[in-house]
């Protein structure tokens, strides 16, 4: 079961719409260079730990999804998403994208906007639920909200994979500038620190992923463009 209908309940939720209706955050993208951008997923380190670890028959859930890019690329493989998001704008702009991309992607994903903050309310509970350049937006309350909803959306044993990004790499100011609401740094112990806090066990953990399309970003010098950890309950 799924509801859109969960009331906004809190205010990083409300910084998200607000950006997103301001017409920043998110670039236009057509349908062409989106599905170019989906056949470069393999080279994307978080996707392919990702689809290591679920499996055909797992529910699973992007929480923040932007353009969805790994629920894309998981709908391909005939695996059923859900993509959520707060902005009812972007969900819309997705359901039209996958339509008009057709098969697979027109069955097996499902764009829902709603609120993370209100996540074990709005879904049953998943297999597999993932962030990727989500919780790094959020101050420390809001992440121990999160993580709480998280942890009461997921079945037993499931897995949760969060990733955030080196915001200490040169480029990464370049290319987000001041468009998204506030940003947090973490390193790998603090993120890991804040995700034991909450109740997960580390399962796995990762450095130098490059954001699909972003492939012209230097990866010698610079790998380390961002951090992920996979977790259970």
């Amino acid at each position: 079961m799924m509801s859109n209908s969960q009331p906004i309940t809190h205010k990083a939720s409300l910084d998200w719409v607000r950006t997103i209706e301001e017409g920043k955050g998110y670039m236009a993208i057509d349908p062409d260079s989106f599905l170019k951008l989906l056949r470069n997923m393999e080279g994307y380190s978080f996707f392919r730990t990702l689809r290591k670890h679920v499996k055909p028959e797992d529910s699973v859930l992007e929480a923040g999804c932007g353009w969805a890019f790994s629920s894309f690329a998981l709908a391909k493989e005939h695996i059923r998403v859900i993509a959520l998001d707060i902005s009812g704008k972007l969900i819309a702009d997705l359901v039209t994208l996958k339509r008009r991309l057709g098969q697979p992607y027109d069955s097996f994903l499902f764009p829902l906007e709603g609120d993370i903050f209100n996540l074990d309310r709005i879904v049953q509970k998943q297999n597999v639920i993932f962030s990727d350049g989500t919780y790094e937006h959020f101050t420390k309350d809001a992440r121990i909200i999160f993580l709480r909803n998280i942890r009461n959306a997921l079945k037993d044993g499931g897995t949760f994979m969060i990733q955030v990004p080196n915001m200490g790499n040169p480029f990464f100011g370049s290319v987000v500038g001041n468009k998204m609401p506030m940003l947090f740094p973490f390193t790998m112990k603090s993120l890991s620190s804040e995700l034991h806090a909450a109740g997960f066990h580390l399962c796995e953990r990762g450095y130098s992923f490059v954001n699909p399309g972003f492939e012209q970003w230097v990866q010698s010098q610079w790998r380390l463009n961002g951090k992920f950890c996979r977790l259970k309950m």
